[in-house]
């Protein structure tokens, strides 16, 4: 490569990165338009066109074109340029990088399932891939894919489990991952651009994943499902769509599952929505609970941030609903024109804060929405009704046949390594914050308890709330003596305009504390958040 190529290709990945962080003080602005970068090094592939490894630097040039004596980090942007033949540059589950840019024929890909940590943003170019790779950091980012697409019957794409290969014609541009890892510092979102997919699960482990365009999982394997875990939130932006591939599980895992602690939330208080934002649940015989659905844990949230609730709306709706839905090997499942009979349809298990104003149900089985009181709450506004659901709207509410204070997730010897993976992810979110976060932001009295559960491969312990039946005090403590605590109790990030902390909070009902933290010469903290469930 000549150095002519090289600082084109520099200059190239350069404005890309520039022209996504201007700053603007526009509400509608996405978060990481906002976000400004310390200055760091570029490494570019030194062989384009050729295989080789990430942690390697003989395989990497400066943006001077000179070798480099040290590996990428997170403090490193790298550059795989376009090929005339693919490339793959392959990483392990301990390779951390900052922006991504990968261009033609570039593959950047871990070993299996969540290998590579991206910790900036990532554009990958059409013609270019990224595959089995996990989000980190404490910034905001975008996450971009140029002309990506699902797998159809035209195309003969697949998304496929890591152990089948597949020929590179048939790799699918959307497929990122197999198990697919968010972990963010506080409220640091990802913000996801284009058409992506995984063959297995999505775990929102904490931090904000934000969705603009389409995004779907559980390609492959039958078991994946959409996890929002404590402190993860999941944000549905203008025009998104959510769904899984394969709409039904006999091994009972909900398609969406929001543990304590977890939200879900179409728009954003800073960027409500201007159009609708669709979450597809599978359409399937529930003939027990967690064939198909969603599952909102006792703690958990559900949020609706709209310009207009009547045409800016939460629909909440099947896989069927799309003439052109198709599962991960391409094969053409869509079906508008059924209709949900008895218990065949999409099935919701909400017991925690669900607050919804602008949402629109179709496909909804026989008492497929259960709640506390079988009954549409009161809180909830500007509520209409599709013509697939089972029947008119008082015939879709149920109680709660769930426990809904649980791990819900009933994979068997599934359960000890899934669940695994977000006690890692989090265990390393912490070391982090231990050296990079001095505020370490904490409340008292403890809200969470470890739940026992017994599985093939033996026990394992699980996180539930703490039932309060009686009001507390809670008090807010920080590291940093004299740093001023700001809080609210809505679940919204707090501002300058949010109450000081001066004294214990006195609770009687369910709240979500979400605090941040500021002292001259120190800083921001990282955005903390718990929740205190009551009878």
């Amino acid at each position: 490569m000549n150095m002519q190529s090289i600082r084109r290709i520099v200059v190239t990945q350069l404005m890309l990165i520039g022209c996504f962080v201007t700053l603007s003080h526009a509400r509608t602005q996405p978060a990481y338009q906002t976000q400004t970068w310390e200055s760091g090094r570029t490494l570019i592939w030194a062989h384009p066109g050729q295989n080789g490894i990430l942690s390697d630097p003989a395989n990497w040039l400066l943006a001077d074109g000179t070798p480099t004596q040290t590996a990428p980090d997170r403090k490193t942007d790298i550059l795989l340029p376009a090929a005339s033949s693919p490339y793959t540059v392959k990483g392990e589950r301990t390779d951390q990088v900052r922006h991504v840019t990968v261009e033609k024929n570039g593959i950047l890909t871990g070993n299996h399932r969540n290998e590579i940590e991206i910790w900036g943003n990532t554009h990958v170019k059409p013609g270019g891939f990224v595959r089995f790779i996990s989000v980190r950091g404490d910034k905001h980012t975008f996450f971009k894919i140029d002309e990506a697409e699902f797998p159809t019957p035209d195309n003969g794409k697949v998304v496929n489990h890591p152990s089948r290969h597949v020929s590179i014609e048939q790799k699918c541009r959307s497929h990122v991952s197999h198990k697919f890892q968010v972990c963010k510092f506080g409220t640091a979102s990802v913000e996801f651009i284009g058409k992506f997919s995984v063959s297995d699960e999505i775990m929102v482990q904490h931090g904000k994943m934000i969705v603009n365009g389409d995004f779907r999982y559980n390609g492959a394997t039958g078991k994946g499902a959409l996890e929002i875990y404590d402190g993860g939130i999941l944000e549905l932006q203008s025009g998104a769509r959510v769904a899984p591939f394969i709409p039904g599980n006999r091994k009972s895992v909900y398609n969406v599952n929001i543990y304590r602690n977890g939200t879900l939330q179409a728009g954003s208080p800073e960027r409500p929505l201007t159009s609708d934002t669709s979450l597809l649940l599978g359409f399937v015989e529930n003939d027990q609970p967690g064939r198909s659905g969603l599952y909102a844990a006792l703690g958990s949230m559900m949020r609706v941030y709209t310009t207009n609730p009547e045409k800016a709306r939460l629909v909440i709706s099947a896989t069927s609903s799309d003439p052109n839905f198709c599962d991960g090997a391409g094969k053409l499942i869509g079906n508008p024109t059924q209709k949900a009979s008895g218990n065949t349809g999409i099935a919701l298990q909400l017991a925690g804060d669900i607050q919804l104003k602008g949402v629109h149900f179709d496909y909804v089985s026989h008492g497929g929405i259960a709640l506390v009181g079988a009954r549409q709450p009161d809180t909830w506004s500007h509520v209409t009704w599709g013509t697939h659901n089972v029947g008119a709207a008082s015939a879709l509410f149920s109680e709660l046949a769930v426990n809904p204070n649980a791990y819900y997730h009933g994979r068997a010897s599934d359960q000890e390594s899934e669940y695994g993976l977000t006690i890692r992810a989090v265990a390393r979110m912490q070391e982090y914050l231990e050296q990079a976060d001095p505020f370490r932001l904490t409340t008292l009295p403890t809200n969470i308890q470890m739940q026992r559960v017994v599985n093939k491969r033996g026990d394992m312990q699980t996180p539930t709330s703490v039932i309060f039946s009686e009001p507390i005090d809670v008090t807010i403590k920080t590291r940093v003596p004299g740093g001023k605590i700001r809080y609210t109790l809505d679940g919204t990030e707090p501002t300058k305009d949010s109450p000081v902390y001066e004294g214990p909070i006195h609770l009687d009902k369910t709240t979500k504390i979400t605090v941040k933290a500021y002292k001259p010469g120190v800083g921001f903290s990282p955005v903390f958040s718990t929740t205190y469930v009551f009878e």
